[in-house]
């Protein structure tokens, strides 16, 4: 059986994506009730996923420089909650460093500076990326957004890079 692979940018403005085995793909938001994460929802995703050979893949977290203790507290809490869906629902997962995703996803892009530093500007690099591989995928959540959805391009090329690596 082919497999489902579901990539979870965790975070308020997050999103899910699930690629299925025929070529399919399927956006969401991060599931919200008046701006905070329903864990609820979201563990009935997870459990959506159940009889679909699905893998789970999702950041494992590190150090973000500059954010603070609340940010920082609020991510742990969301990872957490999706590392328990996948558990009590018996679906694979895998939490992978942003570098490790990223180096490989990023292949063939041009590295790309924030405007007056050295910094790398990941968002830009996986913006050209998801556009690379998925030419054809909205890349925005409703009629009217024009800007594409962060967290829904971070999701696609978490996805994408569990397919590729058969997780």
């Amino acid at each position: 059986m082919e497999k489902t692979y579901v990539g979870i940018d965790i975070g308020k403005l997050g999103a899910i994506v699930i690629l299925y085995p025929d070529g399919g793909v399927k956006t969401m938001y991060m599931p919200l009730i008046n701006g905070e994460i329903d864990y609820q929802d979201l563990g009935n995703i997870v459990a959506q996923l159940v009889g679909l050979n699905a893998h789970v893949v999702f950041e494992k977290l590190g150090v973000i420089f500059g954010s603070g203790k609340s940010t920082a507290f609020s991510m742990g809490h969301q990872s957490g909650a999706v590392e328990m869906a996948c558990v009590a629902h018996h679906v694979p997962y895998t939490k992978v460093r942003a570098v490790d995703w990223q180096k490989q996803m990023f292949q063939g892009v041009q590295e790309i500076t924030k405007t007056g530093t050295k910094k790398r500007d990941t968002k830009a690099m996986a913006l050209i990326a998801v556009k690379r591989l998925f030419p054809d995928l909205k890349l925005t959540f409703g009629d009217r957004a024009k800007k594409p959805h962060d967290g829904l391009i971070d999701a696609v090329l978490l996805a994408e890079y569990a397919r590729r690596n058969r997780l």
